[in-house]
């Protein structure tokens, strides 16, 4: 069977809402780098929204999978030609941890669980979660990334992408902003 490899990068136009304790990005960047019959793939969206309550602390995002571009002509038609619902994505989880924002802390590793919709299909993953503090930054709290497998069915990639295989391995990252900013 053959593992598709995925890194999600996300790179935003920020706001920290003042008097709200929310952090949202409605222009993220998301860098994915795939492998479709044996070839290295990377592919790219600047159409990323990511929400951070920081009282909660639930994220959750969304992306339509035809803002995806990877640079490859018949691959990005296939995706722009592509119809129905289960082309936006939505995930939102809590982040287990108790103050990872405004306390500096050693790495912290941890299982994120996801829900995840795709159309009308919602199913769960679980993340390998890892929180990095940054000391001394004035504005960024913490660097989250995670690590996991999803199926290419359920988020509707494979009915876009006959040639990708059924595990999708993913991997992000996402810089938090201190909340003693709002």
């Amino acid at each position: 069977m053959k593992i598709i490899f995925i890194t999600l990068l996300f790179f935003a136009q920020t706001w920290v809402a003042v008097g709200q304790s929310l952090y949202r990005t409605t222009e993220g960047h998301i860098v994915m780098v795939a492998e479709i019959n044996n070839e290295r793939i990377i592919a790219e969206s600047h159409k990323l929204f990511l929400f951070l309550d920081y009282n909660t602390k639930e994220i959750s995002g969304k992306l339509e999978l035809k803002t995806i571009d990877t640079g490859i002509g018949y691959l990005n038609e296939q995706i722009s030609n592509a119809d129905g619902e289960e082309l936006i994505i939505s995930f939102s989880g809590f982040i287990p941890v108790e103050d990872f924002i405004s306390k500096p802390h050693a790495p912290i590793s941890f299982n994120w669980p996801l829900k995840v919709t795709a159309g009308e299909s919602t199913f769960q993953i679980v993340l390998s979660g890892n929180l990095k503090h940054f000391n001394g930054g004035e504005a960024i709290a913490c660097m989250l990334s995670a690590t996991g497998e999803v199926s290419t069915t359920e988020v509707g990639l494979k009915s876009m992408l006959p040639e990708i295989s059924e595990i999708l391995k993913i991997q992000f990252t996402q810089v938090i902003l201190r909340k003693n900013e709002l």
